[in-house]
């Protein structure tokens, strides 16, 4: 039988009746189920009416949830709020970050817009960013405008969670497209999975 001063140096400890090594206890906590992750929608509205409905927020979460979960990681939509017709058509920088106002905590906050006008070339109109207050970088938050194909909602978590841009043809994180479904590779599910763990490890996000 180990003494406690030779279980402590060996790096061995009890969990329920076993003796495991703490790498073993790490490498079966990274490896637990990550919680749903909340996608809390705030919808802009024009002369009273939402800019999008919810079937097409539903097909934006069904792309991103054919994307997600085979990394492990799932999305669970919150229920969604209205942002006022002063934020519906964004033209600058201004414009994005006032949205910080009508951010939920711990939660990952997606903005449906009329318009997305490109801050660096304003003769240019984006489908969606994610975007960090110019002060507080801390918070973030993705926008997707309503003009968005099916996947931009993907793309744009794909920044949320880390990733940047790629220049592999039918990348998730790419510009260039064929038409067949996008796809995330091996790495950038690694860094997705990593930074969905670090969030709720964090308490940056709360389990939906």
């Amino acid at each position: 039988m180990l003494s406690r001063r030779a279980i402590l140096s060996s790096g061995l400890v009890f969990a329920g009746s076993l003796l495991v090594s703490r790498r073993a206890l790490a490498k079966k906590a990274e490896k637990d189920p990550i919680p749903a992750l909340p996608l809390s929608f705030a919808v802009a509205e024009e002369d009273g009416v939402a800019v999008q409905n919810e079937t097409w927020i539903a097909e934006q979460i069904a792309e991103a949830t054919r994307l997600f979960t085979p990394i492990g990681v799932t999305l669970r939509k919150a229920p969604a709020r209205v942002l006022p017709p002063a934020l519906a058509r964004l033209e600058t920088r201004a414009d994005r970050d006032a949205l910080a106002a009508h951010l939920e905590a711990k939660r990952i906050n997606v903005m449906i817009v009329a318009s997305l006008r490109d801050v660096d070339d304003p003769k240019l109109f984006r489908m969606g960013v994610h975007w960090r207050h110019r002060k507080t970088p801390a918070k973030h938050w993705v926008i997707v405008a309503a003009s968005a194909r099916p996947s931009t909602l993907a793309h744009e978590l794909g920044h949320f969670f880390g990733l940047g841009h790629s220049d592999v043809t039918d990348n998730v994180m790419s510009y260039s497209r064929t038409g067949v479904p996008p796809f995330f590779d091996a790495k950038q599910a690694e860094r997705i999975e990593s930074m969905a763990r670090m969030y709720v490890g964090s308490k940056l996000l709360e389990p939906a």
